[in-house]
Parts: C-alpha cells; structure tokens; sequence
C-alpha cells in the first residue's frame, strides 16, 4: 500500500509537468532529497520516479512560453568550469567505467540544479523551492529528534537513502538544514505555525546528535557558533541555545561521549587512523597525476590502490571532501571545489547584506543569510565525510542564485518606492524599533 500511495502521489504529477515545468522542479526535489520510494518494500522501491520527473519537467521547459535564461552569475560560472573539468578527469580517469556512475549522477545533480535556477526566477517559486528542500530534510530531522527522545539517546539514527545514504551523511544534511529551519520558523506562512517550526527546528539540531556522527556534531557546532556571532541579538540567541545544548547534552549515550573524547587523542583512533592513510593515498596520487587525478571512485579501483596505497592497509572511504576532489580531480579540481564554496559563502553573505536592506527583499536577506551558515556547516563539516557530490550542497547554491535574480527583479521594479531601512551595514546600525525582528543568523 505504502509503494502505491507513493507511485500515485509522484505520478499525478507527471502531466502537470508537461504544461507547469516549475511543479516538475518541486517534484523532482522532493523525490531526490526525501526519497520517499526509499521507505517502500516492494517495487517502487527501485522504480526510477526521477526519469519520469526528469523527462516530463524538460518537455515542459521546452514548451513553455516563459523566458528561460540562467543568469551570468558567479556561481554559475564556477560550477560550470568545475563540470567542464569532471567531464575531463572521467575521460582520462584511472577506470572510467568506474568513475562513470558517480559522473552520471552528478551531471543530473548539476542538471536540475541549473533548471532550476532557469525556472523558480519569482518569490512564490522560490519559497516553494526552498519549503520543499526544508520540508524533505526536516522529515529526517524530526523523526530523527522524536527517535532520539524515545531511545533517551542510546539508539543511533541512521540514512534515509540516496544522498543520505549514512548516519555521517545524515548528520552533514540535518546540521547544514539547522539554519533553514531558523529561517522558516521566522517566515512561518501562518503564525500559529510559529512555535511548532521552532519545535521542529530544536528536533533537527536533536537529531544531529542523534546520528552520533562526530563529523555532524562538528558542523553543528561550527554552524551554531557562526549564528552566534552574526547575530545581533547575541543574549536572546545564547538564551534559546543553552537549554537545547543542555537538553543535546542530556541524550548523548556514554558511546558517543567517549567517541567525541577520543577526539582529543585522535592519533590512538584506529578509525581516524585509517582516514589518514586514505588522505595519504590521496596525496600520492595527486603527486602523481596532480592535474587530472584519477577519475571519480578512484578510491576504489584496485590498481590506484596497489601503486598509492601505504603497504599494509587496506582500501576505504576518502573521509574528507577536499581529500576525495584531491584523489579524483587533483590540484586543479581541488582549486576549482574550494572557489565554489567560497564563492557561494561570499555571494550569499553579499546578497544577504544588500537584501535585507530593503523591507521589500529582506526575507530573501535572511534566506541567503542562512544558506551562508548552511555553507559553513558544509565546510567544517566536510573535513571527515566524504560528500564532495552532495547534491543538498549544490541545491543550496541554486538557491542562492534564484534568490539573488528574485531580489534583483523586485528592486528593478523601482528602488526608489521600496523602503530603504539602513543605508549602513545591517549589522552595524540599529533598525526602528516597529521593524526589529530578531534573526538568529544576521
């Protein structure tokens, strides 16, 4: 019954796409990021929806009367000479038929992800956007939270599937939605929803914890500790965080105390350990072929392993995101990767201060406010998990982008009839005391 509801649900959709490719969009994000398939037992579990969404969300871009066009912007730049030199490592990868399948799914990542900036270019498109992104992770997030409370913290919280195929993984995604779920408590679209968005909200840092993942509890922490010092209500942001780090702190198991201890004598840790030795891989084969690499999952091709391996260990996970594009995409990957995040970290903190300058466009301030935290957790985060592809990551990029045309198309409308509230830094000056609303990321 489970496989038909979700079969029916997906399908219903498929002939609105054709005349309405911005639902298409939203179809498509939704099945990606919650993978609903993914909590079916029977044949839609493998049913490939995506094709179908994919398939009828292009015929309908290509019938559609709108003006597509997707916008000169940095972030797009970058991210296009980053899939132009991919397509080169997987030419000339170690084992191209190994690297193919991850080439394969990045490309689609990479695909929508530029659809999407094409199509969801107006205010309702672009929250629905982003609801929908927030609404499919916070599923994992609350019933990771609830789990959580009712195991008092001794049972682990693992994947959902697809990109969030592990507990790490998992952890990366609910810290880096942390900010979103601030953002929509915020922007509730009814007021009653307020309080139980900031429910929802203290279940998804929960469930951070939950995952025991100490990538994730890294990226929580950095992620908290940067809301925190780009707020300008610093008292009211450490009042609502110590009793949810108080109650965090009360869940955790003695297992995952004890992991994050271990921390601290990382050298004795058999599991830092071995992430050590495939950093070293990593190293070696960079020296080697430090322009092209090896090719996506060389990792685990058995002759890369043989000629860069240290003797005497055995082959595993990368760990680390900028030790994966080093292995698979050498010194000009690993350039071209760490330009994308701080090109996004540094054109989401610009559209954020230039936004919420404008009563008009200062929701999509914040928005971009809260992806630029998003982008940290992702950063510090991604020193021990290998998610180099991670498709939450480059949807968030979009979003950026989407955000940055929305505003702009609404400050063209005239700027000088939208109502100017600073005309310094918004962290800088105070605002009238009838326009003050606290923001837990600016």
């Amino acid at each position: 019954m489970r496989g038909i509801l979700v079969s029916l649900l997906i399908f219903m959709w498929v002939p609105i796409m054709a005349f309405k490719p911005h639902i298409g969009i939203l179809v498509w994000s939704w099945v990606s990021t919650m993978n609903p398939h993914q909590q079916t037992f029977d044949f839609a579990r493998t049913f490939p929806f995506l094709n179908f969404a994919a398939a009828a969300t292009i015929l309908g871009i290509v019938l559609s009367k709108e003006k597509q066009r997707i916008p000169a912007h940095p972030i797009i730049i970058i991210l296009v000479m980053y899939f132009l030199w991919v397509c080169v490592t997987t030419v000339l990868a170690m084992d191209p038929s190994e690297s193919f399948g991850k080439f394969s799914q990045f490309s689609k990542s990479l695909l929508f992800a530029a659809l999407s900036v094409a199509v969801m270019r107006s205010p309702s498109r672009l929250k629905a956007f982003v609801w929908v992104l927030a609404l499919s992770m916070g599923y994992f997030g609350i019933k990771g939270g609830l789990y959580t409370i009712m195991t008092g913290g001794s049972g682990r919280v693992q994947g959902g599937g697809g990109m969030l195929e592990d507990n790490n993984q998992l952890a990366m995604a609910m810290a880096m939605t942390v900010p979103l779920a601030f953002y929509l408590w915020r922007y509730p679209p009814i007021e009653k929803l307020k309080m139980p968005l900031l429910g929802a909200a203290g279940l998804v840092m929960l469930s951070v914890i939950g995952t025991q993942s100490r990538g994730g509890f890294a990226a929580l922490a950095a992620v908290m500790a940067m809301m925190l010092l780009k707020t300008r209500r610093k008292i009211a942001m450490v009042a609502l965080l110590i009793p949810i780090a108080i109650g965090a702190y009360a869940f955790l198991p003695d297992s995952y105390r004890n992991r994050i201890k271990s921390s601290e004598h990382a050298t004795e840790d058999s599991s830092f350990l071995g992430r050590v030795v495939m950093w070293k891989f990593s190293s070696n084969l960079a020296d080697d072929r430090p322009v092209q690499g090896g090719g996506f999952n060389v990792f685990y091709v058995p002759r890369a392993l043989e000629l860069y391996l240290p003797p005497g260990h055995k082959g595993r996970a990368p760990h680390s995101i900028y030790f994966e594009v080093l292995g698979e995409h050498g010194y000009t990957g690993l350039y071209l990767f760490l330009t994308i995040i701080f090109t996004g970290y540094y054109a989401a903190g610009t559209a954020a201060r230039r936004f919420r300058r404008h009563e008009e466009t200062r929701w999509i301030g914040d928005l971009c406010g809260a992806i630029q935290l998003s982008i940290i957790g992702y950063a510090v985060g991604g020193l021990t998990v290998n998610i180099g592809t991670f498709e939450y990551f480059y949807d968030l990029l979009a979003v950026i982008v989407m955000a940055t045309a929305v505003g702009d198309k609404i400050l063209e409308r005239g700027e000088e009839k939208v109502p100017v509230l600073a005309s310094a830094e918004p962290e800088d000056e105070e605002l009238p005391d009838k326009d003050k609303k606290w923001s837990p990321y600016g």
